[in-house]
C-alpha cells in the first residue's frame, strides 16, 4: 500500500526522487514521438543589447566553437529514424492550425528574411524551408537527421528550388554551414512543450551560426498547467469493470487505475475539464535560454478552485509566440518593437493574464479554448480522485527534469496538498 505523506493517503507515485538533422554529406514517438537533439551552451539577458553582446562574445570564443559534438546515442538514433516515417510528417502537416501559424509568421516577418541566409532546424518534409523560400530567403539550410532529408531534397528538386534551400542530412551538433544565418526557424515544440528536448538543437544552431540581432521563430514559449476533472475518462477507464457483461470485474480496477494513469496521457480536453484559472509553469525566450536551464524546472503552484467538483488530475498546454528581437518593420507596414515578449507580464507561478495587445504577437496555442492541434493537451491524471469545494485551495510544486536514461524522455514529479490532505504523483513521460 502507498504510504501518504502526512497522514492522509496518496492517490499517486510517492517514490523518493524517482533535432534536427538532414542531405548533403532518424523515435519520434509524440503524434507518434517528438524528440530533440542536445544543445550547447547559450543564454544571457533578456535585453536586446545583451542579447547582442552575448552572441558576440560567443562567435569570438574559439575554443568553445571548437568543442566537440555531443556523441550521438541509441536513443538518439531511435528518435531519428521514427521521422523517417510519412505518417509522422502527414499528421503534423494537416494539423492546419500549426501550419498556417508558421506559414503566416514566415510571411509576416517577410521584410527580415527577404535576401536573408535562413536554418530550418528539424527541416522533415522541408515544407517551412519551402515557405521561406517563397518569402524570398536568399538561401535556406534545411537541416534534419532523419532520413526523411532525402524526401525533402526531392521535394526541393520537385519544386525548382535547388538555388535556394540546400537540404543537409545530419545532426544540427555535426553538419557545417560556412556562414552565419540572419534567421532560424524550427518546429520544436513536443507534447507538454518540452518532451522529446529538441529545444536543445535550437540552440546549438543559435550559438553556432546566428548574427547578432537574428530572428527566431518562434521566439518565445509559454508552458501552463491547470486542475482539471474528467468523470467521463475516469468511468471509461475504471468504473467500466464494476460490472462486465453482468459479471463483477471489480477485482482489477487497482490494476486497470495503474495502467490508465500511471504514464502521461495526451489527449484533448475542454475548458468545461478545467477547474481553475492555469499558471504559468515555464516562460521560455529561445534568445536567451540555456540547455542547463533545461535540464530540471520547479515551480510552484496556488489554485483556488472555480467549483465544487471531483478533482481527477493537472493539465498542460503550452503557446507560442513569434516575435522577433529587436525593432524592424513587419510585412503590414507597422513597426513593433519586440525587446520583451508580449506576455512579459508573466512570470513562471502567476495566472495566466491577457496579453496589453493581442495584436502585438502572432501565437500558436494549444490551449483548451482554442482551435485543436495534434499536440492536443497532456494529462496527468491521479489513481483516485480528490474532491473539491469552490473556491478550495490547491497548492504545491512540479519539478520537470530530463530522465537519465534518456534526455529525451521527461521526469515528471508533482507535490499537491488541498483540504488538509497532500500527495505525490511521479510520472515518466516516454
Amino acid at each position: 500500500m502507498l504510504q501518504p505523506t502526512d497522514g492522509g493517503y496518496t492517490n499517486g507515485y510517492h517514490h523518493d526522487g524517482a533535432v534536427a538533422g538532414g542531405i548533403s554529406g532518424g523515435h519520434r514517438v509524440r503524434r507518434g514521438s517528438r524528440g530533440r537533439s542536445r544543445g550547447r551552451r547559450g543564454g544571457g539577458s533578456s535585453d536586446g543589447d545583451a542579447r547582442v553582446s552575448q552572441w558576440q562574445q560567443h562567435h569570438e570564443d574559439e575554443e568553445e566553437r571548437e568543442k566537440p559534438a555531443p556523441p550521438c546515442t541509441e536513443f538518439d538514433t531511435a528518435y531519428f529514424n521514427s521521422y523517417a516515417h510519412v505518417g509522422i510528417h502527414e499528421e503534423m502537416i494537416k494539423d492546419r492550425v500549426r501550419t498556417d501559424t508558421y506559414r503566416n509568421a514566415i510571411f509576416q516577418h517577410q521584410n527580415f528574411i527577404a535576401g536573408k541566409v535562413v536554418v530550418d532546424v528539424g527541416c522533415g518534409t522541408g515544407i517551412l524551408s519551402i515557405f521561406c523560400a517563397q518569402a524570398g530567403a536568399r538561401r535556406v539550410y534545411a537541416v534534419d537527421a532523419s532520413d526523411i532529408a532525402v524526401q525533402a531534397n526531392e521535394i526541393v528538386k520537385a519544386n525548382n528550388l535547388c538555388d535556394k534551400v540546400i537540404v543537409l542530412h545530419g545532426r544540427v551538433e555535426d553538419v557545417e554551414i560556412d556562414e552565419e544565418v540572419d534567421v532560424i526557424v524550427s518546429e520544436w515544440m513536443g507534447y507538454m512543450l518540452l518532451y522529446e528536448s529538441m529545444l536543445g538543437s535550437v540552440i546549438t544552431a543559435r550559438d553556432r551560426w546566428l548574427k547578432p540581432g537574428g530572428l527566431i521563430l518562434p521566439s518565445h514559449a509559454t508552458l501552463y498547467m491547470a486542475p482539471v476533472t474528467h468523470p467521463d475518462r475516469y468511468s471509461e477507464s475504471v468504473d467500466f469493470w464494476r460490472n462486465v457483461y453482468g459479471i463483477d470485474m471489480s477485482a482489477i480496477m487497482p490494476l486497470a487505475k495503474q495502467c490508465a494513469f500511471e504514464e502521461p496521457s495526451v489527449e484533448t480536453i475542454t475548458v468545461e475539464n478545467v477547474l481553475t484559472w492555469p499558471q504559468v509553469v515555464k516562460h521560455v525566450d529561445c534568445y536567451t535560454v540555456t540547455t542547463q536551464e533545461l535540464e530540471s524546472i520547479t515551480s510552484r503552484f496556488k489554485f483556488e478552485s472555480m467549483m465544487r467538483s471531483p478533482f481527477h488530475g493537472f493539465s498542460f498546454w503550452f503557446d507560442v509566440e513569434f516575435t522577433g528581437p529587436t525593432v524592424f518593420p513587419l510585412n503590414n507596414g507597422m513597426r513593433h518593437s519586440f525587446v520583451e515578449p508580449s506576455n512579459s507580464n508573466m512570470t513562471e507561478g502567476n495566472q495566466r493574464k491577457k496579453r496589453p495587445n493581442p495584436n502585438d504577437a502572432l501565437v500558436l496555442s494549444t490551449a483548451p479554448e482554442d482551435p485543436p492541434t495534434h499536440w492536443q493537451q497532456t494529462l496527468v491524471y491521479f489513481y483516485e480522485p480528490l474532491d473539491v469545494e469552490q473556491d478550495q485551495v490547491i497548492e504545491g510544486s512540479l519539478t520537470l527534469s530530463q530522465s537519465k536514461e534518456n534526455a529525451r524522455f521527461m521526469n515528471i514529479h508533482l507535490e499537491y496538498s488541498s483540504g488538509g490532505r497532500s500527495f505525490v504523483k511521479e510520472s515518466v513521460m516516454r
